[in-house]
């Protein structure tokens, strides 16, 4: 094992490998996308009940937060009043499905 070396001077090149510019946006993740395929598979329009039941997420919470973030970046609508919701996908939720984004 060898100790740390606190006498060692910085470096000028200390040049961080991530990216921190990156954007991780809506579209990338796998399981939004899906839920926007799942809600085009039955005609555009689908309740946080029926779509609990046809995707793979694991609870209520989850898929709350998923559609959150998807109205947010408008591919789907959210109708109503909470308890007696509506989810609608938007245009911009059938390009994503449709591979235009």
């Amino acid at each position: 094992m060898t100790a740390n070396d606190t006498s060692r001077v910085g470096s000028d090149n200390s040049v961080s490998h991530r990216d921190e510019s990156a954007e991780f946006t809506v579209e990338h993740d796998t399981r939004n996308r899906r839920i926007v395929e799942e809600i085009q598979a039955v005609g555009g329009t689908t309740t946080r009940r029926d779509l609990l039941s046809k995707i793979d997420e694991q609870n209520l919470k989850d898929l709350n937060t998923r559609l959150k973030r998807l109205s947010d970046a408008k591919y789907v609508e959210i109708i109503g009043e909470e308890g007696h919701q509506l989810i609608v996908l938007t245009h911009r939720g059938e390009q994503l499905v449709g591979g235009e984004l």
